[in-house]
């Protein structure tokens, strides 16, 4: 499947603003690690699915990267992402309590123009073959309830050090399933690799430093992107 002009053309435009979070010195995210984002309620919405990390685990919600883009692109924004879920890992019982697959039904429920979806370092483990199922069903569904809306896929999250081996399986399936319904697939890298201080106690969940810089490295993934007016 083919990503049509029209589509193309509005994920340019949604996401045109978040180039600035990459280039700027002066932006906010690069001046001040205590300001947290308040995204709007009257633009484009814009759904993420995705794990703790882009929950913003330990922070306030309005301090995760997907606030922060939300703040810089005017969306309205919906962050359906969940405490220990991946696409094959079920969440937090207090949260969502089931994998990504449980969170289509209320993605589609919320119209979204644009849906962001991440791998998830939860389901290291689980076997390739499974994983793959799973990430083309839960891509598929959403592809299919909303077939005018675009689907983004980002590479998943790591720490400061070296990333498991079979990170780079999560990210290809994760790359093959977004592709194959005429999304869009951003391979942000490590941008916490080396930088212990940007990560919270546990050392797995970014500090506010942390969530910024992933922020900026999603921007300049869109950048490299050529995603064109």
């Amino acid at each position: 499947m083919t990503l049509r002009q029209p589509r193309f053309v509005a994920l340019a435009a949604m996401l045109a603003a978040a180039l600035a979070l990459g280039g700027c010195a002066s932006n906010d995210l690069d001046t001040d690690t205590t300001t947290t984002a308040t995204a709007t309620t009257s633009g484009p919405v814009v759904v993420a699915i995705g794990d703790s990390i882009m929950k913003g685990h330990g922070l306030s919600p309005a301090q995760a990267w997907p606030a922060l883009l939300a703040q810089t692109n005017a969306w309205s924004l919906d962050n359906l992402a969940c405490d220990g879920a991946g696409f094959v890992k079920a969440g937090d019982a207090d949260d969502c309590g089931g994998d990504f697959s449980g969170l289509v039904a209320e993605a589609v429920a919320a119209k979204p123009s644009l849906v962001l979806i991440s791998g998830s370092s939860n389901d290291l483990g689980i076997s390739n073959s499974q994983l793959q199922e799973q990430t083309i069903q839960v891509v598929t569904a959403l592809q299919a309830a909303l077939p005018t809306t675009t689907i983004v896929g980002i590479s998943t999250v790591w720490n400061d050090t070296a990333a498991p081996d079979q990170m780079d399986d999560i990210n290809e399936q994760v790359r093959q399933a977004v592709k194959g319904v005429g999304g869009v697939y951003l391979d942000i890298g490590q941008p916490l690799a080396g930088h212990r201080s940007w990560l919270q106690s546990d050392d797995v969940h970014p500090t506010v430093k942390g969530q910024r810089e992933l922020a900026k490295a999603i921007a300049g993934a869109v950048r490299s992107a050529k995603l064109k007016l």
